[in-house]
């Protein structure tokens, strides 16, 4: 009679990998490749209004941004410039958001300028913003966009409107490694599905909420 074990077949224990957490990004969460190159965090600010210079006020309109912001306005579209207090995009002709730390300063910008110079939006509450940080950075906004983030075409203070993942976005490239990106509120939360899963191959860990200023 031959013998018969009763011992169960040895099993390898399975290892999980951390899947985000949909539409949010939590703090201290850690996906991907170890170890992660790559910083993602939600990015806040007290104000966020976008101005419309209606023709022939562009130079008025212009020149009442810089006083407020505290800083030159950067020469064309397709820029922005910052002060401690604020930053200002120049999206398209005669078209900017301005970005504010304190959130009086929606009040400020709006009665600043005139109905007859400018249209004034409030945008906040209306906008997320988004910041991935690392090497990797541009390669993983490249998976949507086709921008070249080479930093002698796309330095720091430049910033593209695009789409990612049918996303409406602007794209502010704040340092070499550093990206900023705006989307509609309502659209947020596909577009931190989209950047968590891009970013799975290089590794990335959610940085504690900050401040654009």
């Amino acid at each position: 009679m031959s013998d018969v074990s009763n011992e169960q077949p040895r099993t390898e224990p399975q290892t999980t990998v951390a899947r985000p957490v949909v539409g949010r990004l939590v703090p201290g969460e850690a996906a991907g490749a170890e170890p992660p190159a790559l910083t993602l965090r939600e990015l806040s600010t007290g104000a966020l209004l976008e101005v419309g210079a209606w023709p022939n006020h562009l130079e008025k309109v212009t020149k009442t941004l810089s006083d407020l912001a505290g800083t030159t306005l950067p020469g064309r579209p397709g820029r922005f410039t910052e002060s401690p207090s604020a930053l200002v995009c120049w999206i398209a002709f005669g078209r900017f958001i301005y970005l504010g730390a304190a959130a009086e300063d929606t009040a400020r910008v709006d009665g600043a300028l005139e109905a007859e110079d400018a249209a004034v939006v409030d945008l906040a509450g209306a906008r997320r913003i988004v910041r991935i940080e690392g090497e990797a950075a541009s390669e993983v906004l490249n998976k949507a966009v086709a921008i070249d983030f080479d930093p002698a075409a796309f330095p720091a203070g430049a910033l593209a409107q695009s789409v990612i993942h049918q996303i409406p976005a602007v794209i502010l490239r704040r340092s070499e490694t550093v990206f900023d990106v705006l989307a509609p509120s309502s659209l947020a939360d596909a577009l931190i599905d989209w950047m968590t899963d891009a970013a799975l191959e290089f590794g990335y860990r959610v940085g504690e909420p900050g401040a654009v200023l």
